[in-house]
């Protein structure tokens, strides 16, 4: 009898959770979400974008959800008095986050924080990089005067981070690195090969940048000239540097 009762009482609360999540709409959900993994407050403002998209091969909607939390990097510097010592980093700590939601499975899923800065939310892209019938995902984040990228994909239930590069590097010294990044089709690959190829931002100037941390140039032309070439391997879920480029 108290096997019954305590598997009444089971099922009755799995009802009562399941009818409160279907009131709720998708953004307070994503929100709760957010708030329970990263243990933010119900006082904490921080920024939330939410991108739906198709990301897999289903026709259930899917979306990545971007977490930035600039007010309460200076928050924990002041508490933990080493505010000048963040500046001095450009801000850069655990203050971006990049969740998925998968709607196939009804899950959100987080990914490692990225470290960055936090005055620069994330800036995303999408684009059929690693199979031509689903979309993957990139994001874009600044580390002092430097910015970096981050590209994720999708299979079954987990969330794959299969490749990172620099965009840019050594902004405000005379000659900065730049990168024009080239996602080209392959002859004997369904996924896209990336190439980093090296480029010049037009009219470039560092007398005339005031702040390197927070420069983003209008355009950054690419040049013919290969730095480095990677290609997708599907048992590592990852991009990899093969010894020579196949054809």
């Amino acid at each position: 009898m108290s096997l019954s009762v305590l598997f009444s009482c089971s099922e009755e609360e799995k009802k009562a959770t399941k009818d409160k999540k279907s009131k709720m709409s998708f953004e307070e959900r994503a929100k709760r979400a957010v708030e329970a993994e990263l243990d933010i407050n119900a006082t904490e403002e921080y920024g939330i974008e939410i991108h739906k998209k198709h990301l897999d091969r289903d026709t259930i909607e899917d979306a990545v959800i971007l977490v930035n939390r600039e007010k309460w990097a200076y928050i924990r510097a002041e508490k933990q008095g080493n505010m000048k010592f963040l500046k001095k980093l450009g801000y850069v700590g655990p203050y971006n986050n990049v969740f998925v939601y998968i709607g196939k499975s009804d899950k959100f899923v987080p990914t490692p924080t990225i470290g960055s800065a936090a005055k620069h939310p994330l800036d995303i892209g999408f684009k059929s990089i690693t199979t031509p019938s689903q979309n993957d995902f990139y994001v874009n984040y600044r580390i002092r005067n430097s910015m970096h990228r981050n590209y994720y994909t999708i299979r079954g239930d987990r969330v794959y981070l299969t490749f990172n590069c620099p965009v840019f590097d050594s902004i405000g010294e005379e000659n900065p690195v730049i990168y024009d990044i080239k996602h080209t089709e392959s002859s004997i690959r369904l996924a896209k090969d990336i190439g980093l190829f090296k480029a010049e931002i037009p009219n470039y100037n560092p007398q005339q940048i005031e702040d390197p941390n927070s420069y983003k140039p209008d355009s950054i032309v690419g040049t013919d000239e290969l730095f480095v070439f990677f290609i997708f391997d599907e048992s590592k879920m990852s991009y990899v540097t093969p010894m020579t480029r196949e054809k």
